[in-house]
């Protein structure tokens, strides 16, 4: 049997369901009366009302939601608050609705001190009224989402997966919060019926618009719902090992799935036949789902790089969170959700209220920004400052954690965050230590700072939950406490290259470098003459040190991209520093970068030289690594040409069978699924004569194969040479035209859009009062009205 406690709702949810339930109430039991809500503003002791032409307070209710509140609160509140106001109404009859639990004899006090305006403990309705006619009505459950979380069995199925990394958000207390700051919109609705529609979800939008936590709110959901989650944190391929082949409910979550990075987009880009896999598995399995978010322009540029991701067309999912779907009422909503669960004080509430318009009107709106300006660190602000606080991050978001980051922490705690920011997203805690402590060195030898005690410690406890996390999955990793504040250091640390000097002057690997200059993305004259010299001083300190051969290998690379000079010398002692290219094996990056090298270096006659005589494992490996025959064609090619290497031979030569036998394996592997791959597009496709130059393609990497690298090569693909495709693609064409459809990229379902609309509402109504008018951008709007909210 459903229990609600009501907490997971704000004090406007709460009085939405309880104008839904009282309504339902009386049209069941055949009383004519239909209640209405009112504009923010004071209520002057009404809350929902029905009015009829003799009395205009004909039936006046109050709601009053308080959940952990004792009742003799509750009852000093009547008592000094609401009952003078009644008596002055003179209403006909007064109800109250509160989400507190009421006996009989508190409902009989409470029916005294109301006399004579409630004539029945009929018109008191406590927690126990409220579930005993949600129990018989279910379409009003449904209708309000967040209502389902505060059951205790639903919030304790959520708060039971305790993730690792994500430990924090499944405590009652920040679930509760989130679900009442939460509002459900038109998008809400419409990735769920994706995701239902396709079983699987790919969320779109800019940062800071909402897609983490619209994402958080379907799979709580699922949870519900009795699914297994399974969140993925690094790559794809971790749904492969926990995918189950039966009828088990799961859904997997990626957040940010391709990344942020240059390196993390490049690893995702080379994924992507694992990605098409799982995709393919998810939707012809049973009970199992798939929720991917990404920033949009990421995912266009990884679709422009990719054919077959174009051709398998992941946008049929697509789900876009897009600050236009936001109606006024809308941020409206989401701005008074905020302030209902904020510490603000009066005058601060006062401010931000009268800006209210000005803020959800603006065009820098985005929900993640109405976090900042009623979280924590804007309590100590007066209001004046508090108001151009507001203005002046409305005017420029990316500086919203200016203040922050320049008044109210020390220098040493910004070279820790800087130092964080130099190595991405987040790092282990060890390796940053030893990072923050050669930044201190650096400043004490060159910028006249002193050395503290202990301050690496000391900073990590003072930026905890306000600027950093911790994070104690398998190992204590450091990360920041939000993307905005990312977004905040990547516009200030790369628009000042004095910091970024500094940094790399103290940096300790070379993942530092690679996140300010990359190699074949960034221009090669990109690094001024200062920092080519600060790279100089890092590379001998590389070879003088125990670094690992991944490390060592990207020193190489960066070397001899961004230096016109190489010296050989130190190429040389780079190289021989290398002692096996194991590391070559299944990491993208790095294969990534052995590709662009070969093809950087082939043309300079000494250091092609240098590389044409490394051991056959790092050619092995590089090729191993690709997954098409084009690209393995393509590279045995340029061997041959360019540095005299022959590994097929050469691994013949030198009896190495097993690596032949595991080469010769990968490469069927991957003819066969290009064979898969053709067919499958071929059978959908409608144009004539386009098998021609797919299987011409086909038979002619065959024959490569066949006669340089394996002579007892052998595939049979009579099953795609044989059929009359022209026909089929006839075919495919008159039944596109029977369906009445073009196969194209297709942005917008009408379907998906049309189911649930009886349950959307836009909030327009609540604030029609404000007028807003989006075309003046630098005025405070006067409300003209004081806030309903219960400040």
């Amino acid at each position: 049997m459903t229990n609600y406690d009501f907490s997971t709702l704000n004090s406007l949810d709460f009085e939405k369901l309880a104008c839904d339930l009282l309504n339902h109430e009386y049209k069941q039991n055949s009383l004519y009366a239909f209640f209405r809500s009112f504009k923010p503003g004071k209520d002057l002791g009404i809350d929902l009302l029905h009015s009829t032409i003799e009395n205009e307070y004909d039936i006046v209710v109050q709601v009053k939601h308080y959940v952990k509140t004792s009742y003799s609160t509750l009852k000093s509140d009547l008592i000094k608050k609401e009952k003078p106001k009644v008596d002055k109404l003179k209403p006909r009859l007064y109800i109250l609705v509160t989400s507190s639990e009421l006996n009989p004899q508190q409902k009989k006090e409470i029916k005294e001190i109301f006399h004579p305006y409630i004539p029945s403990l009929n018109e008191i309705y406590g927690r126990d009224d409220l579930n005993g006619i949600l129990r018989l009505n279910s379409a009003i459950e449904e209708n309000h989402f967040k209502l389902w979380f505060s059951s205790f069995v639903v919030l304790n199925k959520i708060l039971n997966y305790k993730f690792d990394g994500r430990r924090k958000e499944f405590t009652e207390n920040v679930l509760k919060n989130k679900l009442r700051l939460f509002v459900v919109t038109r998008d809400f609705y419409l990735a769920k019926n994706t995701l239902e529609k396709n079983k699987f979800l790919i969320l779109t939008g800019e940062p800071g618009v909402g897609k983490t936590t619209l994402s958080d709110m379907l799979i709580y959901n699922y949870i519900k719902n009795d699914y297994e989650v399974n969140i993925v944190y690094e790559s794809i391929k971790e749904i492969e090992d926990t995918l189950r082949l039966d009828d088990s409910k799961q859904i997997f979550y990626f957040d940010d799935f391709l990344g942020h990075t240059y390196a993390e987009i490049y690893k995702s880009k080379s994924a992507e036949s694992m990605l098409i896999k799982i995709i393919n598995r998810i939707e012809n399995s049973k009970n199992k789902l798939l929720i991917l978010n990404t920033r949009k322009f990421i995912l266009a540029s990884f679709l422009e790089d990719s054919e077959r991701l174009r051709e398998f067309n992941p946008l049929r999912a697509e789900a876009k969170v897009e600050l236009l779907s936001y109606s006024y009422g809308a941020k409206r909503r989401m701005l008074d959700n905020h302030l209902l669960e904020s510490g603000l004080n009066e005058e601060q509430l006062r401010v931000i209220k009268e800006l209210a318009p000005f803020i959800c009107n603006h065009s820098n709106f985005m929900p993640r920004i109405i976090e900042f300006f009623t979280g924590s660190k804007v309590l100590k602000l007066l209001p004046k400052d508090y108001e151009s606080f507001i203005k002046d991050n409305l005017k420029n978001p990316k500086q919203i954690w200016n203040h922050a980051y320049s008044n109210q922490i020390t220098d040493y705690d910004r070279f820790l965050l800087n130092t964080l920011f130099s190595f991405g997203r987040e790092v282990e805690n060890l390796v940053l230590e030893r990072a923050y402590n050669r930044r201190i060195k650096f400043e004490v030898e060159n910028n006249n700072f002193k050395k503290p005690i202990d301050s690496f410690k000391a900073s990590l406890r003072k930026l905890k939950d306000g600027f950093i996390n911790i994070s104690t999955t398998r190992e204590v990793r450091i990360g920041f406490i939000n993307p905005s504040l990312e977004d905040f250091l990547n516009y200030y640390i790369r628009e000042n290259e004095v910091e970024i000097e500094r940094i790399l002057s103290s940096s300790i690997l070379i993942e530092q470098w690679y996140n300010f200059y990359k190699p074949y993305k960034n221009a090669k004259d990109d690094l001024n003459s200062d920092l080519l010299e600060i790279f100089i001083k890092f590379l001998v300190t590389v070879i003088n040190q125990n670094e690992s051969e991944e490390d060592i290998f990207l020193v190489i690379v960066f070397y001899s991209y961004f230096f016109e000079k190489i010296s050989l010398e130190y190429f040389t002692k780079l190289l021989n520093k290398i002692k096996t290219w194991q590391f070559l094996k299944n990491n993208i990056l790095s294969h990534h970068y052995s590709m662009k090298l070969l093809f950087d270096l082939k043309s300079d006659k000494k250091l092609s030289v240098l590389i044409s005589n490394l051991p056959n494992e790092f050619f092995l490996n590089t090729l191993l690594n690709l997954d098409n025959i084009d690209d393995i064609i393509e590279l045995n090619r340029m061997l041959l040409k360019h540095y005299e290497v022959d590994l097929f031979k050469s691994l013949k030569v030198e009896n190495c069978v097993l690596s032949l036998s595991v080469l010769k394996k990968e490469i069927i592997k991957i003819f066969e699924r290009e064979l898969s791959h053709a067919y499958e597009r071929l059978m959908e496709a409608t144009e004539k004569n386009t098998h021609i130059e797919i299987i011409q393609r086909i038979n002619d990497n065959y024959d490569y194969i066949k006669v340089n690298l394996f002579n007892d090569f052998f595939i049979n693909y009579d099953f795609l040479c044989s059929p009359d495709w022209n026909r089929i693609f006839e075919n495919n064409l008159i039944e596109q035209e029977v369906r009445g459809y073009k196969i194209s990229n297709v942005d917008f379902d009408p379907d998906v859009y049309d189911i649930n609309l009886e349950v959307y509402e836009d909030y327009d109504k609540d604030y029609q009062y404000e007028l807003p008018n989006p075309e003046i951008s630098d005025r405070v709007f006067d409300i003209g009205h004081d806030d309903t909210l219960p400040f």
